[in-house]
């Protein structure tokens, strides 16, 4: 994602100051001098790192854009210090136009499904071997939005099969395959019939697309924000 991103933003004439890759990065003070001078900075990196490098961002004041998904159970805490530090940041789990527009299409199934109760609502993801976080972050706020409309769930659980332990739980199934780079689907299913609303990325390109575009924005447009506030105007 890194490579991705600093490929797109070379090809629109914006300078990449600094990368910061690991640990020993973190220790070089020339480094850090030229993050804490920069306009705006891109998070991507893995859920036990991404705290502790936003933290980083937030002490230097640096606006900050992550990508990471994984850690968004602390978001609050994450949202209080950067508050805190009056700087600031765009968050998401996920930063494609097309898996935001899915989110949107989930919410209105599923304000239709409380009057077809003999379906049952299924979450599904598939990613590469390499993701560290299941369910993804996109699952995650795929599950909400539906608990957010839909009456006969009332919380989600992670499952190794489509069937809930319980009726009232909304099952997210996660796969790991090959080099997949994501891959959700929403399904209802009844005794006659499945209804699918899918959403599938072709290369995680568009992530950093939708990155670098919420980085520029946030330049221009100071505040804290979740991506999907925001991805209809970049």
């Amino acid at each position: 994602m890194g490579r991705e991103i600093e490929k797109i933003l070379l090809s629109k004439g914006v300078e990449v100051a600094v990368v910061i890759d690991n640990q020993e990065d973190w220790k070089d003070a020339k480094k850090l001098q030229l993050l804490q001078n920069c306009d705006v900075a891109v998070e991507f990196s893995q859920p036990d790192m991404a705290l502790e490098n936003l933290f980083r961002c937030f002490e230097m004041r640096v606006p900050t854009v992550c990508g990471t998904t994984g850690w968004h159970n602390r978001l609050e805490e994450v949202l209080e210090i950067c508050r805190q530090k009056e700087t600031s940041f765009i968050y998401g789990s996920n930063f494609s136009i097309g898996a935001n527009l899915f989110f949107e299409l989930n919410r209105f199934a599923a304000q239709l499904m409380n009057r077809h109760p003999q379906y049952r609502a299924i979450v599904e993801e598939t990613h590469h071997t390499a993701k560290k976080d299941a369910p993804s972050g996109t699952a995650i706020t795929t599950a909400k939005v539906i608990l957010e409309e839909l009456d006969s769930v009332k919380d989600w659980k992670l499952c190794e099969t489509t069937i809930a332990p319980k009726p009232d739980l909304l099952p997210i199934v996660a796969y790991r395959e090959g080099e997949v780079a994501g891959i959700h689907k929403v399904t209802y299913t009844s005794a006659n019939d499945d209804i699918q609303i899918s959403h599938t990325a072709h290369s995680r390109a568009m992530l950093a697309e939708g990155a670098v575009k919420a980085a520029i924005w946030l330049v221009k447009n100071p505040g804290v924000y979740n991506f999907a506030e925001i991805f209809n105007l970049v």
